[in-house]
């Protein structure tokens, strides 16, 4: 792999929430109970646990935030907090042009400019748990400024930490109309698949890059694909996992997704053109598909928009 492969791979693991396994995840302390309506004011101080598991506290709704997570930035756009958000990172994308909005962009998201982050005054930075370790979060903390954690791993999860944001930011009430529209929508669409039978259930094989890494059993985009009605031929794999072309071709998938076609445009055409994939099912019927990859790997407000993809790639017949 050259060094420029290297560093997009880099770079997909950032942007993929369970590329790497291992990291585990506490449900938000701050979040409500199904099924119950939160208040629609938030008290400060507020202190709630965080998914690395320590307590975070705020002392009054915070007005400068800094966001090293482009799920949790999508978030507080869709809350109507964007107006807090005074830094992104490099990989930030949406809303659109969010990244001339803010103050300032931040290259390194795991190891940020800490003279950087000082000089923009903020009281409340958000962080990933995936690719950082205990120690440069501690350095962050260091700075005597409220960091929140984050490590979504499932749908469920998603919907958790967005009540959460909307709890720290008091804009709880807009949290559980968004929850609650994303519910409604994964329901429909979870209904529309019940119709198929599992013996009947498209055999799909997703890649994440060219040397082949895929999502096993566990992966949250394990989830959206059996959601969605695929059934994953990686699914003997835990976590993430690389196969080789020869056990692809033995599994002959129905239906071929891609995430990469964002730095490899044609992506879907070389594996149509793949040598020794000729006979496999999806590429002799042309179903290799090109997902949006930030829609189907950030936990955000879209994450359903996400889900709805694969299943409309898998089951066009039911979404007309």
């Amino acid at each position: 792999m050259s060094k420029k492969e290297s560093l997009t791979l880099m770079a997909l693991i950032l942007c993929f929430p369970l590329f790497l396994t291992g990291c585990g995840s506490t449900t938000p302390k701050a979040n409500m109970p199904a099924g119950e309506t939160p208040t629609t004011l938030t008290t400060y101080p507020l202190t709630i646990n965080d998914d690395s598991g320590g307590s975070v506290t705020l002392a009054a709704q915070p007005k400068r935030i800094i966001s090293l997570v482009p799920s949790a930035t999508e978030t507080l756009f869709a809350l109507g907090s964007g107006d807090t958000v005074v830094s992104v990172t490099k990989w930030d994308n949406y809303p659109v042009d969010v990244q001339k909005e803010v103050e300032y962009v931040f290259e390194d998201s795991i190891r940020p400019n800490s003279e950087q982050i000082l000089e923009l005054e903020p009281d409340l930075i958000v962080m990933g748990l995936m690719g950082n370790d205990q120690k440069d979060i501690e350095a962050i903390r260091n700075l005597k400024i409220p960091v929140v954690t984050i490590n979504p791993q499932t749908l469920a999860e998603t919907y958790q930490t967005i009540e959460m944001f909307g709890k720290l930011t008091d804009t709880q009430e807009k949290a559980h109309q968004i929850v609650s529209g994303m519910k409604e929508k994964e329901q429909v669409i979870v209904e529309k698949i019940k119709t198929i039978k599992d013996s009947e259930r498209l055999k799909v094989w997703t890649e994440v890059d060219e040397n082949l890494y895929t999502p096993g059993e566990g992966t949250f985009l394990n989830e959206l694909l059996t959601k969605a009605g695929g059934n994953n031929i990686a699914a003997d794999v835990q976590g993430w996992g690389q196969y080789n072309s020869e056990q692809v071709v033995a599994k002959d998938p129905q239906v071929i997704f891609t995430t990469y076609g964002y730095y490899r445009k044609d992506a879907v055409v070389n594996i149509i053109a793949r040598q020794g994939w000729q006979n496999v099912e999806a590429v002799k019927n042309k179903r290799v598909f090109e997902l949006d990859s930030d829609m189907v790997s950030r936990t955000g407000p879209r994450i359903v928009d996400g889900l709805e993809s694969i299943a409309k790639a898998l089951y066009p017949d039911l979404f007309q």
